[in-house]
């Protein structure tokens, strides 16, 4: 396996790890400390925004020039162009994963806050209840 693939295998893991960690926050089986939480989440969401940067400076990269007229020039110039954007290991496809992980995680770490909010509130109202019912 090539490193570009691993790279690709392991994008794909950690995909598929904060899907299952969205999904069991979603359940309420995995809940954050409110302030940690909100820290991680605000985190991500700055780590997207250089992220969607980069893709606005990416975009354009398979655009080359400079190579010459030669054939091994333009093969060259396609080569790298696909680097950038083209092929399954891109620039382009490597930050699209990278967005989509980060993406997960902020709305992970949100959704777990959300949980153990709602649980304390839940837990907060059901305390009110039983001090009231013991007056």
């Amino acid at each position: 396996m090539s490193e570009s693939q691993s790279e690709g295998a392991g994008m794909q893991a950690a995909v598929a790890r904060w899907q299952s960690l969205k999904k069991q926050a979603e359940g309420g089986e995995l809940r954050l400390d409110e302030q940690i939480g909100t820290d991680l989440a605000r985190h991500a969401d700055q780590m997207l925004k250089k992220l969607n940067k980069m893709m606005d400076i990416t975009v354009g990269l398979d655009r080359l020039s400079g190579f010459g007229t030669l054939m091994s020039a333009e093969a060259l110039r396609d080569k790298f162009g696909s680097k950038a954007n083209g092929s399954d290991d891109s620039a382009v496809n490597r930050l699209k994963q990278s967005i989509e992980v980060l993406t997960l995680m902020s709305e992970t770490y949100n959704l777990a806050i959300g949980k153990l909010t709602e649980s304390d509130q839940s837990a907060a109202d059901k305390l009110r209840q039983l001090n009231l019912g013991s007056s």
